[in-house]
């Protein structure tokens, strides 16, 4: 993959080139800074930042030590350490957006960086304020082996039906991303309503106190008993496990996990996780991952390079089904290589930070006092 991806970013180096050229930042003087720092530390959501850490002291001679962890144990550790003086951490890359924006960023704990590289090859929506490295997505997916006709739902509404009670693998809906993926289906109501109509031939009647179309199907969702899972992986491996017996289950789970329980071509692997591309109304929901800086770094310089780096040639790593680049160029490739719709035509609903920050104790409130 690797080999493979850095022949294709070669398509685009000379227009990278070009922009870097008129950058407004002095790189030079960051470049030599950083290596005066020598050291550069990270709290990654990824595993795949291993992949990257002997390029980069290969090319630099900056040590990255980097620490994997969810996204909402990156903010509280972060939070916490901040709170006591101790600042250990230069990048956080996550996808805790809503947190970032709604509390470290008016706390003045964290700080944006975009590096002028990238800046005509991003939507400005992808750095408000911060920096989108990739889209990620919460998706529905089904055991494609043991469904050798196709996948057996075809509606969100689907997960309602009693047929699946039990029979739904999710993370945890309290954990950061899982909740702000239900709170996004919830904040579609009018969609929902229009999917169930598709779906069931009539109107939708809501449920005593439900005040929508989104509520409700969150409000039946719950009642059918989905099992809680403690990570996607385990979501994932549940769902495509090809030496099951009887009715495999549904389940939500990250897409970029399928290069992992997905399919394989060669027909020798222990997992089919599929995802259900044409699910009615969307097949999943679309999250960013992003880059913030701390505001006490003790290594700035070396976090800026390590932040130019990953959104360049040390995206390789990510160069996978199921996660979309950011930046233009490297989405066309992504496109291209994985026969893909563009992000902007996929059928994913984008979480809105503002709103899920916002009505995070709302939604918790809402779902514990559903829960069986």
């Amino acid at each position: 993959m690797k080999t493979r991806w850095i022949m294709l970013i070669a398509a685009v180096v000379v227009l990278s080139l070009a922009f870097v050229a008129s950058a407004e930042q002095d790189w030079a003087a960051i470049e030599a800074a950083a290596k005066q720092e020598g050291q550069v530390v990270i709290y990654s959501v990824s595993s795949r930042m291993g992949d990257i850490v002997d390029d980069f002291a290969a090319k630099y001679g900056i040590e990255i030590v980097w620490y994997d962890m969810d996204s909402t144990d990156q903010v509280n550790k972060f939070s916490r350490e901040y709170d006591a003086g101790v600042y250990q951490v230069d990048v956080i890359y996550g996808n805790n957006d809503p947190i970032l924006k709604g509390e470290l960023l008016p706390a003045g704990k964290v700080e944006p960086f975009v590096p002028d590289s990238v800046l005509p090859l991003i939507d400005k929506s992808e750095m408000d304020p911060f920096l989108v490295q990739r889209w990620s997505s919460r998706v529905v997916i089904y055991n494609a082996a043991l469904n050798p006709d196709g996948p057996p739902i075809n509606s969100l509404w689907d997960l309602t039906r009693p047929e699946w009670k039990g029979m739904i693998l999710t993370p945890d809906p309290l954990s950061g991303v899982q909740g702000d993926v239900y709170q996004t289906i919830i904040n579609h109501p009018e969609e929902m309503a229009a999917a169930y109509e598709r779906e069931f031939g009539e109107p939708i009647v809501l449920s005593p106190e439900m005040k929508n179309a989104g509520e409700e199907w969150f409000y039946r969702f719950v009642k059918n008993e989905p099992v809680t899972m403690s990570s996607t992986s385990k979501c994932a491996k549940g769902v495509g496990d090809i030496e099951q017996t009887g009715t495999p289950p549904i389940g939500l789970t990250t897409f970029s996990k399928l290069r992992k329980y997905g399919v394989d071509p060669c027909g020798t692997g222990s997992y089919a996780s599929a995802v259900i591309l044409d699910l009615d109304p969307v097949f999943g929901v679309a999250y960013p991952t992003v880059f913030s800086l701390s505001t006490k770094a003790p290594h700035p310089n070396a976090g800026k390079l390590l932040i130019r780096y990953l959104m360049e040639e040390g995206y390789w790593p990510w160069n996978e089904i199921g996660d979309y680049a950011a930046k233009d160029d490297v989405e066309a490739l992504q496109v291209h290589l994985f026969n893909i719709p563009p992000f902007a035509e996929a059928k994913l609903w984008i979480t809105d930070s503002e709103h899920v920050y916002d009505n995070a104790f709302n939604y918790a409130e809402f779902y514990l006092s559903i829960a069986p």
